[in-house]
């Protein structure tokens, strides 16, 4: 396994730059009743990053087993981190003065907060960000403003995906999200076509905790009602080709 254990350690940094591009993503949103409340988006480094390095591995050594292949990504994984992870992340470094120094895109800035929490006994390391708003409002403010300026605040590693306009509206009894994709992924396009294959597996899943018990909600992609929390899940290749909407409306 020595040979195993020197490719998974070169690979591995290769892909961590690609997960947060590329990963399973998981977007929750705790409404309150006033509309005011807290947006995150993350991802799972390690079991999106080990489904995309087993992947990898098993065509170069297709004799190990799963149970091996899994061993070593794991023991690669966790070689960088603490057995518990629960930080915060300096995110003002990466965000040009033209942002800084502007008030209006500012305060967004100094609420938005970069995190890593996770724990290797449980087997997870989320990676991502969350935003306190007061109002849906501002929600839709902080999404206008990530949406342009995503060359500053995102990855140094850029993908050409389509542009995804999200808009948000909450009247008191009924929240609702719509996305609007102005171009579809053209899978033609070779270097699409790599993206294609590692988005093929990803999902999308968006979690809302509501103020109050569920009515009525939007059926499609639906994976779960708990009392106040509604859950659905969504193809990310299947979303880029316009195969598959996001739109979501709920009533309680």
């Amino acid at each position: 396994m020595t040979n195993l254990s020197r490719y998974a350690n070169r690979a591995i940094v290769a892909v961590f730059a690609l997960f947060f591009s590329c990963a399973n993503i998981t977007e929750e949103i705790y409404l309150n009743a006033d509309g005011s409340g807290q947006y995150l988006v993350y991802t799972d480094a390690v079991s999106s990053t080990r489904t995309m390095m087993m992947g990898m591995m098993s065509s170069i050594y297709p004799d190990a087993s799963e149970d091996s292949l899994r061993q070593v990504v794991d023991a690669q994984l966790w070689e960088q981190f603490p057995a518990e992870v629960d930080s915060i992340i300096d995110f003002s470094s990466q965000v040009p003065d033209s942002i800084k120094n502007d008030p209006d895109k500012k305060k967004y800035l100094d609420k938005m907060e970069m995190f890593m929490k996770g724990s290797r006994a449980e087997g997870y390391l989320n990676s991502g960000m969350r935003f306190n708003f007061s109002s849906v409002e501002e929600l839709q403010g902080f999404n206008d403003f990530m949406s342009d300026n995503q060359n500053a605040t995102s990855s140094q590693v850029k993908m050409d995906l389509p542009q995804v306009d999200v808009n948000y509206s909450y009247d008191g009894s009924t929240f609702s999200r719509t996305t609007n994709m102005e171009d579809k992924l053209e899978m033609s396009d070779s270097t699409i076509m790599v993206i294609g294959s590692l988005l093929q597996e990803s999902k999308s899943k968006l979690i809302l905790h509501l103020p109050r018990k569920p009515k009525k909600v939007t059926p499609d992609q639906l994976v779960e009602k708990d009392g106040k929390d509604v859950i659905y899940q969504f193809d990310l290749i299947k979303v880029f080709k316009g195969e598959q909407s996001t739109d979501v409306t709920v009533e309680f």
